[in-house]
């Protein structure tokens, strides 16, 4: 947390003393402000000026707000480009604006919820819904007055008044829904502006107290429980309604309990609905077989029933946190802290919504009474601590340290010398024989993996049924050093081409630790054993380098990127945790689905004989589903499973098209590194003996992971590319693929061209 922010919360605690939910005073002027910390920038350059439909991007910023008496409120704000040239050919049609209140909240004053001044009533036509209900909507720029002053400054005067509303159907309407429309400005108030019609959308907003003259930087209570920012960490850019709300704080004036969808009688309040989408598939109610659906624009249903959120849907700090509980988020916020200390009956009946709370514990008519059993000392503990995920959070007491790694030449048998430590407890190293968290059942698990080559991994010679990484378990005798360290000696030696098939290995190698501790969470007398990952680390060595150091595998995909959506990473049973580089050791461009696809429990349904698990296809195919034509399959661990990765399965939350998402700068263009091997397709008669394998080209392998039509094969034949081939093929210059031709750097058609990156 920020000093600024923590000032800021700070001054609002003090400034609501004396007042209720939104906070309040007297008095009612203009203010100069901008965004809670926020300093405004510059003064639009009036000297120059940028076309507000060509502008790269959009730089709104509103200066100042004011009631008048006639409750039409006028809006003061400037717009520029990014590099603070005025735009000056603003239109009335290209902004919209919404106006609320945060009202009072009866369980504290840091509580509240806003309500829309401006509404209309939608009526039920399709879906189960059978009431007439309110929703909050916008005012268009072309209903009021907009007055451009040709400097890049603008003053907007709505058409609709906000202490005077005179319509009786939408006043009984609120009054049967309980909804206060009434002008009251001794509370905060929020106007929020869109853009459109430009190159890239862009939102504002403006907190102020009407009456004092307060503004929000000036420490008045906002009701920020998150931030576009922590959205933006899954999402890339929130982006809905056409795409042109992008901003949190702009979506909450209009997604608050006075908006209900009346097709479906579900609230669109953010509290219920962002929780409820995110749960989804995993929602009761959708369990117990109702979908959970919206009619959005023209009546068009949008079921959010298979949503499968990619984190724990516990780590409520991903999305919220403040100074108590935002370690972990991207940006804290005023309220952010919240969700730990205030429960209501609509944000834990989002995701719990199957209590009935007219009998839960008697019955709850309202939140009054909710804190009296959710808090520490509590019968039902506090909320943070029932939404913990003490698994997740005991991963940092385990720090695993590959300290040597030796006899790596071809013929030998590798050594490596590896600690585990808490660092939580002054880096004391673990006693892997005797230390409860490596003996604990269910059984702890430590592995140290060997793989080769780093150009591109192969694995070649590995003894072993497939092309996956050697595996070396490292709670079977290990051997202690006497300072805290063991060392494991591999069963499997460097492939010295004296064994089948005949290959030997060169270059550098990769070693992996990974596994997962056990740890108990449990009460003496009542234990309680859970996995705890382990974060793997990589490291490297000479196989036979002629300078005799090693050379890293290239880097390619950025963890916190995974992470930005996952938070933790974790697969195989908890052993494979946070490290791109470790997980890219086994699914390398000779590893498929081969042996356990044959013995599959449910057999895929794609007609392959065998499916390529290769990093660099295999995980644009799952995160493509909604993309592909036909659904990526995969069979799983000793074919227990078969996971298939369509658009019910997987919904990919940002850009599909925006590589920088997952990769790190510039390692997504073309040509791709001369090394990178074509992926295989069929491993032929021997599944160890990569000489006989059919592969797909590098670059072809890569891009019809996504682009998957025939058509598009068919484009990457004709430019080169082969679906059907060999590596030594490749390796001759029979088959040259041509695409960075057109799609190369610079070029016509370069990737970021292509996929709108530039």
């Amino acid at each position: 947390m920020n000093a600024l922010t923590r000032l800021t919360l700070l001054a609002a605690l003090a400034s609501l003393a004396a007042c209720g939910g939104g906070g309040g005073g007297g008095g009612g002027g203009t203010v100069a402000a901008g965004p809670a910390g926020v300093v405004p920038g510059a003064q639009p350059n009036p000297t120059a000026s940028a076309s507000y439909a060509d502008a790269a991007s959009l730089r709104p910023f509103i200066t100042a707000a004011s009631v008048p008496a006639d409750g039409q409120v006028v809006v003061e704000f400037q717009l520029t480009d990014d590099q603070g040239v005025a735009i000056v050919d603003l239109t009335a049609g290209d902004i919209r604006l919404t106006i609320a209140k945060l009202g009072f909240s009866s369980i504290g004053n840091l509580r509240g919820d806003w309500q829309s001044y401006i509404n209309e009533i939608e009526l039920p036509g399709v879906g189960p819904g059978l009431e007439q209900r309110l929703q909050a909507t916008f005012e268009a720029g072309t209903a009021g007055n907009l007055d451009n002053n040709s400097d890049g400054t603008y003053r907007y005067r709505f058409a609709a008044s906000i202490s005077n509303i005179t319509d009786p159907d939408i006043l009984d309407q609120a009054a049967d829904e309980d909804l206060d429309l009434s002008y009251q400005p001794e509370r905060t108030h929020r106007v929020a502006m869109e853009f459109r019609n430009a190159a890239t959308p862009a939102n504002t907003s403006f907190d102020w107290i009407p009456e004092t003259g307060i503004s929000q930087i000036d420490g008045i209570f906002h009701y920020d429980v998150a931030a576009t920012a922590n959205c933006d960490d899954c999402h890339q850019q929130l982006s809905f309604h056409g795409g042109s709300r992008i901003e949190h704080r702009y979506c909450v004036t209009c997604h608050n309990p006075g908006t209900t969808d009346a097709n479906s009688g579900n609230s669109v309040s953010m509290r219920e609905m962002a929780h409820k989408i995110h749960l989804g598939a995993g929602l009761p109610s959708v369990r117990a077989g109702t979908p959970y659906v919206f009619y959005g624009f023209q009546d068009r249903p949008v079921d959010y029933s298979n949503v499968r959120y990619p984190n724990d849907i516990l780590s409520c700090a991903q999305c919220h946190g403040g100074n108590a509980t935002g370690e972990n988020t991207t940006q804290a916020t005023d309220a952010g802290d919240n969700w730990s200390q205030f429960a209501t009956r609509e944000a834990c009946g989002s995701c719990h919504d199957d209590l009935d709370f007219a009998v839960h514990f008697g019955g709850q008519a309202n939140d009054e009474n909710c804190m009296s059993c959710h808090q520490t000392t509590g019968v039902a503990g506090s909320i943070q601590e029932s939404h913990g995920n003490k698994s997740r959070a005991a991963t940092g007491r385990f720090e695993a340290r590959i300290l040597d790694i030796r006899n790596t030449a071809p013929g030998e048998f590798p050594m490596v010398q590896f600690s585990i430590v808490d660092p939580q407890n002054g880096d004391r190293a673990y006693d892997l024989e005797n230390d409860p968290e490596w003996t604990n059942p269910p059984a702890s698990r430590l592995a140290i993996d060997l793989a080769w080559s780093t150009t591109d991994y192969a694995n070649s010679g590995n003894q072993g049924d497939g092309a996956s990484a050697v595996s070396i378990n490292a709670l079977t005798d290990p051997e202690a050093v006497g300072d805290g360290s063991y060392i494991v000696t591999s069963a499997i030696a460097i492939p010295d081409g004296s064994l089948a098939p005949n290959i030997a290995a060169t270059g550098s190698g990769g070693a992996v630790v990974e596994g997962h501790a056990s740890v108990d969470f449990g009460t003496p007398g009542n234990p309680s054993i859970e996995q705890v990952p382990l974060r793997n680390v990589v490291d490297y060595f000479s196989i036979d380098e002629s300078s005799g150091n090693a050379i890293a595998r290239r880097e390619i995909a950025d963890l916190d990127g995974c992470l930005g959506c996952h938070g933790q990473l974790s697969l195989h049973g908890d052993n494979r945790t946070d490290t791109v580089q470790g997980c890219a050791t086994c699914h390398n461009p000779r590893n498929t689905d081969k042996s356990v696809r044959e013995i599959a429990l449910n057999p895929p349904t794609d007609g392959k004989d065998e499916e390529s698990i290769d990093f660099k296809t295999m995980v644009h195919g799952i995160h493509a589903s909604a993309f592909r034509t036909a659904a990526l399959q995969i069979v799983g661990f000793r074919g227990f499973t078969t996971y298939v990765y369509d658009e019910e399965h997987v919904q990919y939350p940002g850009d599909l098209k925006d590589c920088r998402a997952c990769h790190l700068p510039d390692t997504f263009t073309l040509p791709l590194n001369a090394e990178v091997l074509g992926t295989t397709f069929d491993t032929g008669a021997d599944i160890t003996d990569p000489t006989d394998d059919r592969v797909v080209t590098a670059t072809s392998s890569t891009c019809s992971a996504c682009h998957d039509a025939g058509s598009s094969k068919a484009h990457m034949e004709n430019n080169g590319g082969s679906f059907d081939t060999t590596q030594q093929a490749i390796d001759a210059g029979l088959v040259i693929e041509q695409c960075d031709v057109c799609h190369g750097e610079g070029r016509s058609a370069d990737v970021r061209v292509v996929h709108s990156l530039e």
